[in-house]
């Protein structure tokens, strides 16, 4: 049997894809919610996520490619199709994976984490439909077990691979019930973490990659990678795995870093070392933390009445000022390395991965809250 998380995702996408499943899991299994105050509740959170991702398809009806930002769209829409129950969107998903005929920009020897990112959206594919393939996972598999046989541990030399590339392996780890895809992964995170120093354990805060390390520059939307793909990995992670401590650990300390840096506005700057610099709303990186905090109260880890108020503030931020009047979500950063890249950052500014971040943060709102913040 699949490991329990998982296969409570799948069925969740998979009753919103209209596909029976058979087995144990049930609505019971669901993540237990944990008492949150009123404040961290908004509402109105899946009318928001389903105006964005509306106009989102209606912008792009046939999706195409298999870029890290294409990837990191569809991580959110199959969350927002769980999450508001709407089965257009995961059919939207498999539409394109089908286009795509599950491939990697490179085929199966590729080992880019940028290119790995659309595998997410593959296996949870795979795992909702048992009517799929292996063939569906065929080439991120091959991809993820070229690196488990391979002693390299090197390979993730900027943060924003952590979230392409470790869910991967752990959703991997989960479908094949291999541990081996776990330690790869462990042993890959410990490189970027403390090998190539990328965490400041000071601070509670990643520099984007090497360049930046020892300085006073943290990437918004870097660091919302890494929260993020915390938060996606303990969602599937084995609660005896042996570094689940840790992983739990950096999103805490993450969490209280964040909390300190959130701006009165409720969002986050660019910039989170100096808010002085490039000051203003920006939405991918301010997504990625509400998510990832939001995650860690839902799960537990962190108080609600000290993070209830932080994830409700970021919301409603982003609904008032990023979610414009059609529907197009704005203030996100275009693709870039660190603060100084595309700018400026104006309400005319949006991506796909800012909408997939915007719908992981309202998925897991909505997770946390439950039928509160739907309407």
């Amino acid at each position: 049997m699949r490991i329990r998380q998982i296969a409570v995702r799948a069925s969740l996408l998979a009753s919103a894809m209209g596909v029976v499943v058979t087995g144990s899991v049930t609505a019971g299994a669901q993540q237990s919610r944990h008492a949150v105050g009123q404040s961290a509740c908004p509402v109105g959170v899946g009318a928001a996520m389903t105006k964005v991702n509306d106009h989102w398809l209606a912008q792009n009806p046939t999706p195409k490619g298999v870029a890290w930002t294409t990837g990191a769209y569809f991580v959110g829409d199959l969350a927002a199709s769980r999450a508001v129950g709407t089965p257009g969107y995961a059919a939207y998903a498999a539409k394109w994976a089908a286009s795509t005929k599950f491939a990697l920009k490179n085929g199966p020897t590729d080992t880019y984490a940028n290119d790995q990112t659309v595998g997410q959206t593959y296996l949870e594919l795979y795992a909702a439909d048992p009517r799929h393939p292996a063939v569906d996972i065929a080439q991120i598999k091959a991809s993820l077990d070229s690196m488990v046989a391979s002693t390299k541990t090197d390979d993730w030399w900027w943060i924003d691979a952590l979230f392409m590339a470790m869910p991967d392996f752990a959703e991997l780890g989960a479908v094949e019930r291999d541990p081996a895809y776990l330690d790869k992964m462990y042993a890959e995170f410990h490189d970027t973490k403390q090998v190539r120093a990328l965490w400041d354990a000071s601070r509670g805060l990643w520099w984007r990659d090497q360049t930046f390390a020892g300085g006073g520059v943290y990437w918004s939307r870097g660091n919302g990678w890494v929260i993020a793909a915390l938060a996606r990995v303990l969602d599937v992670l084995p609660a005896a795995d042996p570094h689940r401590a840790e992983y739990v650990l950096t999103l805490q300390q993450m969490a209280a870093a964040l909390k300190a840096d959130q701006q009165p506005s409720g969002f986050w700057y660019v910039d989170l070392g100096d808010p002085t610099v490039y000051p203003g709303p920006e939405t991918s990186g301010t997504a990625f933390f509400t998510y990832g905090i939001a995650w860690g109260i839902d799960h537990g880890i962190l108080d609600p009445a000290v993070y209830g108020p932080v994830v409700a503030k970021a919301w409603n931020a982003m609904a008032a000022t990023s979610v414009q009047p059609d529907g197009s979500l704005g203030y996100v950063q275009g693709p870039a390395s660190g603060p100084g890249d595309s700018q400026p950052v104006t309400a005319g500014s949006t991506a796909s991965y800012g909408v997939g971040a915007f719908l992981l943060a309202g998925s897991e709102l909505i997770r946390m809250c439950g039928p509160l913040s739907v309407h």
